[in-house]
């Protein structure tokens, strides 16, 4: 062996060990922040049977920031703002945990629960439109891509091979597989609707007839009332939903129910 090439087998051990040890160090800072993430979600938990609850949305704060969104961890940070009564806090972070957990039966009994409790009017959603509410948007569309590749696959096979599909047999995967696609796309759709929803967060915020400080009040707007945001303009939003009427109200009186940034994981 040269030197040359002895120069390059140091240089390549000297990297596989370098990365190694790069890998191993990812590894165990990781582990490192879910132990803090769990001891954070252990300390909210014990803070909130306590009723410090005030403690115990500071812990859960915590673990949000070091390990994200999940379902529940919102749901236990709603339960905490329901018994502080803030109600727009509340409702925001049940419908949190609802997006991420469309089926789950607790966190849906408790944003009923808060809603009537708090005066808060909510049209039942039609028993159609219940089964679309079991999975995410996320959930929907793997459904919907899955089913589609499985159909194509199998014209794909009964092209290359006639006579390994034929009959009742491909006839009744096909349609199964056509039922989760229009199952999967309908669902994703209905669940994408639910992007563009926000909560009112601020007690009597006020309904603006347009974006400006200086226009008219059209109605108020109770804290925890849900809305469709329509547009942005500068420090306003155009909403939807409200009483049966649109109008203008101030960014920060409401907050998305789906919030942008990496830490939200669907």
């Amino acid at each position: 062996m040269n030197l040359t090439n002895m120069k390059n087998a140091k240089i390549l051990r000297f990297l596989i060990v370098t990365g190694m040890i790069a890998l191993l160090s990812c590894v165990s800072f990781t582990s490192v922040l879910a132990r803090q993430g769990d001891d954070l979600f252990a300390l909210g938990n014990e803070a909130y049977a306590e009723g410090k609850y005030d403690e115990a949305i500071f812990y859960y704060k915590g673990v949000l920031e070091q390990e994200g969104y999940s379902a529940s961890l919102l749901y236990n940070m709603a339960n905490a703002y329901y018994q502080k009564k803030d109600i727009g806090q509340a409702i925001l972070h049940y419908e949190r945990a609802l997006y991420l957990d469309p089926g789950n039966t607790d966190i849906q009994a408790n944003l009923g629960l808060a809603r009537k409790d708090f005066g808060l009017v909510s049209t039942p959603a039609p028993d159609w439109q219940r089964f679309f509410d079991l999975l995410n948007l996320n959930w929907w569309g793997i459904l919907a891509s899955g089913a589609f590749g499985v159909f194509s696959l199998l014209y794909l096979l009964r092209g290359i091979h006639p006579g390994i599909l034929k009959g009742a047999s491909f006839k009744v995967l096909a349609t199964v597989c056509l039922l989760c696609f229009m199952a999967g796309g309908i669902g994703a759709a209905m669940q994408y609707k639910n992007i563009s929803r926000g909560v009112v967060i601020k007690d009597n915020a006020h309904l603006l007839v347009s974006p400006f400080d200086s226009a008219s009040s059209s109605a108020s707007i109770k804290d925890g009332k849900t809305v469709r945001i329509a547009k942005t303009y500068r420090g306003y939003l155009l909403v939807e939903g409200v009483n049966g009427k649109s109008g203008w109200i101030k960014k920060n009186s409401v907050e998305p129910v789906v919030p942008s940034g990496k830490l939200w994981e669907t």
